[in-house]
């Protein structure tokens, strides 16, 4: 698995972002609802990486108070893009002390989905989305890989694996998931892709067709060769 955990018979996911939101001395200025929107889609992502469907989530909130419904409200956008049911959102707010930067944390407990296993080898594997993080990513959500199609396609096993990219960047991931193969893209590979705004995704060479018609955007097939 990628980062997660197995507790049991559910599989764990986490991901957290600081000082991006809606307080004077964050570094990002962007809404809350935005912040834990892009939180929630990487622990979602993380989920579907292991092959899992979340079924409980936890959020962790220090922004105060008032932040706690525009994150839940982030967090169902993951679902409703998804066309799921949002599980129930539990967690707990920090008010004993007021924070100057605004954070928070979304944990995700899902159930293993029964799914066809290949080994990443007998894949054919392209980038969907590109690498960007910060501000850039309120600047060109059009370039963010988009989480419906995303889905679909993992769904409808058109992909057999999802990898998301966070910040090691695609040559970390690539390292993770190919060891000392070479592997060349037209993507800056160094770069981080901030809340996995470039993902990878393993399809099987007789659904690579169907694959193409899924993702008509910024869908490159990386060349793999030995060092």
């Amino acid at each position: 698995m990628r980062n997660a955990v197995k507790i049991g018979e559910l599989i764990a996911t986490t991901d957290n972002a600081a000082a991006i939101g809606e307080k004077p001395q964050d570094v990002v200025s962007a809404p809350d609802k935005l912040t834990a929107y892009f939180t929630a889609r990487v622990t979602f992502l993380e989920q579907l990486a292991a092959n899992a469907l979340p079924s409980h989530i936890l959020l962790a909130n220090f922004s105060g108070e008032a932040a706690w419904s525009r994150y839940v409200a982030g967090i169902r956008q993951v679902f409703d893009e998804a066309n799921l049911k949002c599980p129930q959102i539990d967690g707990s707010t920090e008010t004993n002390m007021p924070t100057l930067q605004s954070a928070l944390s979304i944990t995700m407990l899902g159930e293993p989905q029964i799914r066809t296993h290949y080994e990443p080898e007998h894949l054919i594997w392209y980038t969907y989305g590109l690498p960007l993080v910060g501000n850039e990513i309120l600047a060109q959500p059009e370039d963010v890989a988009q989480l419906q199609p995303i889905y679909q396609a993992w769904q409808g096993e058109i992909v057999q694996q999802v990898w998301p990219v966070g910040s090691k960047g695609l040559q970390g991931e690539f390292t993770r998931l190919f060891g000392e193969q070479r592997v060349e893209s037209s993507l800056d590979v160094k770069k981080t892709a901030g809340p996995c705004a470039v993902v990878l995704l393993g399809i099987h060479p007789e659904k690579e067709r169907l694959a193409q018609k899924n993702f008509p955007r910024n869908f490159e097939k990386l060349r793999k060769t030995a060092w």
